[in-house]
């Protein structure tokens, strides 16, 4: 599982029991939101409504740092992919806006931009993205490529959150990592290419085989 830490200003990852924590990302993080990945391809991809909010994209590892969107963003909350399509969705709660583009950043065009007080969860579905608003304290929905037929789902919830649909019958693909876990012994970590890297959590380190971690002879210690 991977995750953002505002507080920290991190991006960290952890095998599901909690276990084997990392953290991968850590320069050049001001306010990271959202997180969304694409395990087939070994991306994950984030937002960043900081001073100079952003969106960027990475491999799974951390490596192959790329911003796809820095410009005309205000507070960049919620984050989705359409896998088949290839499109990368975001809402924004500070333009007020939901937009799609590309996966690279291009091709980047407003799908709704009126009516949308404060956008916060985020998903796509179907047909459909759907998000949760503060203030209206609704769950709605809209057409993910016209952005009409938009309905109110769900009205009247308070301290309204994050949202996740999961269609379980439509997950597909695989990568390197879901046979014997890459022969790591921890952590293993999937790139673009059907490639991967095996890491170590804090506290071990990597031997020459690529694939062990062990418990260093010497630790460095340092405050941040």
């Amino acid at each position: 599982m991977y995750w953002t830490d505002t507080g920290t200003d991190r991006i960290e990852v952890a095998r599901l029991n909690g276990s084997s924590r990392k953290i991968l990302i850590t320069e050049n993080l001001d306010e990271p939101r959202a997180i969304v990945l694409d395990p087939p391809e070994g991306s994950m991809y984030w937002t960043d409504w900081g001073v100079k909010p952003k969106i960027e994209k990475a491999a799974l590892d951390g490596s192959q740092r790329k911003v796809l969107v820095n410009t005309g963003l205000g507070w960049p909350n919620g984050l989705s992919l359409d896998y088949k399509e290839k499109k990368l969705y975001w809402g924004d709660a500070k333009t007020d806006k939901i937009e799609v583009s590309n996966l690279d950043g291009s091709d980047r065009r407003e799908l709704v931009s009126d009516h949308i007080p404060h956008i916060f969860g985020f998903t796509l579905l179907g047909k459909y993205v759907y998000w949760t608003d503060w203030q209206r304290r609704s769950i709605e929905r809209v057409d993910k490529v016209t952005g009409v037929v938009r309905e109110i789902l769900i009205e009247q919830l308070p301290d309204l959150m994050g949202l996740k649909a999961v269609a379980v019958n439509e997950i597909h693909g695989t990568n390197p990592c879901a046979v014997n876990n890459g022969n790591c012994t921890h952590l293993c970590l999937n790139r673009p290419g059907n490639n991967y890297t095996c890491s170590c959590p804090i506290g071990l380190e990597l031997t020459s085989d690529n694939m062990t971690c062990i418990v260093p002879e010497a630790f460095l210690l340092f405050s941040r």
